[in-house]
């Protein structure tokens, strides 16, 4: 090998680890996921079941209880807001759920493994103050509430307001003013 190579390869060699020492020093960016469920822990913020709502005092899981229909997608992203306060009770994540199993579920995330079946979930709980929540595409058309779409490169929502109204869910003003899009009636104030 000529001295012009084992130069060359040097050169090489310490140009791969310059880069590998930049790509290191960058923070770590979150996740979609964990970006999404902080989205869910800030719409369980910023959403309100009223104080004498029995969903809430009579909860059996005693506890604010989040609800994922289908495969979780979110990973160890839950972990970061279970156990937060919401509606001044305990985040407690449930996973797993069917349309059998959503009683006590104060909000609910429909995964897109649940895609054929969330036309089931929403009728499960169309009756009752569930806020549902889905990355679904059309979810909020199809009579979802909230609905998650990456655009522009980022996480924004869309806001079905009807649903929310007939359970008396009332999503803050604030919650509204940050969504891409807002339907179906007017919001609180």
């Amino acid at each position: 090998m000529s001295r012009y190579a084992i130069r060359l390869l040097l050169g090489a060699l310490l140009l791969a680890l310059a880069l590998t020492t930049v790509v290191r020093a960058q923070p770590d960016k979150p996740t979609e996921y964990q970006i999404k469920a902080a989205f869910l822990y800030n719409f369980a913020k910023f959403t309100d079941w009223g104080s004498s709502n029995p969903a809430i005092a009579a909860s059996q899981e005693g506890g604010f209880v989040l609800c994922v229909a289908g495969k979780d997608p979110f990973g160890s992203a839950l972990a970061a807001i279970e156990g937060k306060l919401v509606q001044g009770q305990r985040l407690r994540i449930r996973l797993g759920v069917s349309p059998e199993t959503i009683s006590g579920c104060h909000m609910l995330f429909v995964s897109e493994s649940e895609e054929r079946r969330a036309p089931v979930f929403l009728k499960a709980v169309q009756q009752h103050p569930v806020l549902t929540v889905s990355d679904i595409e059309g979810f909020t058309d199809a009579g979802g509430m909230i609905g998650l779409v990456v655009a522009d490169s980022r996480i924004q929502f869309d806001i079905n307001l009807a649903p929310a109204n007939r359970v008396n869910l009332k999503v803050s003003s604030q919650l509204l003013s940050l969504a891409r899009s807002v339907s179906g009636g007017k919001g609180r104030n």
